[in-house]
């Protein structure tokens, strides 16, 4: 007598209808439920490593070049009193953000103003860290891919102290030449190739022929650099402390 083979199903009870729902469904139901509980790899902004890479918003990675349309740029200066510590980042103890770089104030929201102004401000002066500035003196681009629409989202790229000479050059030559603003032209970012460490470097512009949605995206771009850190978890660094050198004890 032939015996009936037993198969076995995957499924689950429902706890509260008691109904069977299969595991595909249930898997279904928490991929939907993903989009709300993670966030993109680094927001908005085109993040630089030290190798010479550039990390994408969506967190892939590229060495360059790639085209963009940049909207808008601004100066920003921020100080962070402690050691730079990239497993635990912390909001700056001052800050200032605005299109003149020779007239920026510390925001009323800074932690610890340094000064009345950062052309006074002793942290803004060559030789307060180092041989260099213990303030960091950045201009930040708002960027659109060339074939940008109206729905596009508006990524923003740091430019280190490195970089500033460059930008300003390469942002008034673009004037020079072609008569508009930066907006006006698509540009192509790469890394400088004559230093080691990752310094950008912007050129071969080409007229925008898409210029009219770059600035229909002006007022976005304006407020997004504007932009100022969240300083809520603020901090006040702790002294380094240095120990005392012991010198033998001995007769001299």
């Amino acid at each position: 007598m032939a015996t009936a083979k037993k198969t076995t199903a995957v499924a689950v009870k429902k706890p509260a209808a008691g109904g069977l729902v299969s595991v595909q469904e249930m898997m279904k139901a928490q991929l939907a439920a993903m989009a709300n509980k993670t966030a993109p790899a680094s927001g908005n902004s085109i993040r630089v490593t030290q190798d010479k890479q550039f990390v994408m918003p969506d967190g892939t990675k590229t060495r360059g070049p790639f085209q963009v349309v940049v909207v808008d740029f601004t100066s920003r200066n921020e100080y962070y009193e402690g050691a730079f510590d990239k497993d635990a980042i912390t909001p700056p103890t001052c800050f200032a953000i605005g299109d003149n770089p020779k007239a920026l104030i510390a925001s009323d929201n800074a932690p610890e103003k340094q000064a009345s102004d950062c052309s006074g401000c002793p942290m803004n002066a060559f030789g307060s860290r180092g041989a260099g500035k213990a303030c960091k003196n950045t201009r930040v681009l708002a960027v659109l891919p060339p074939e940008a629409d109206d729905n596009t989202p508006l990524w923003t790229i740091k430019v280190s102290p490195t970089g500033i000479k460059g930008w300003d050059a390469y942002a008034n030559s673009v004037v020079r030449q072609f008569g508009v603003p930066p907006a006006g032209v698509v540009t192509t970012v790469s890394f400088d190739d004559g230093v080691d460490y990752p310094s950008l470097k912007f050129s071969e512009p080409e007229l925008n022929e898409e210029a009219a949605v770059a600035m229909s995206r002006l007022e976005e771009a304006k407020a997004m650099l504007a932009a100022e850190p969240d300083v809520s978890g603020y901090q006040k660094a702790q002294p380094v402390k240095v120990p005392a050198s012991r010198k033998p004890v001995g007769r001299r």
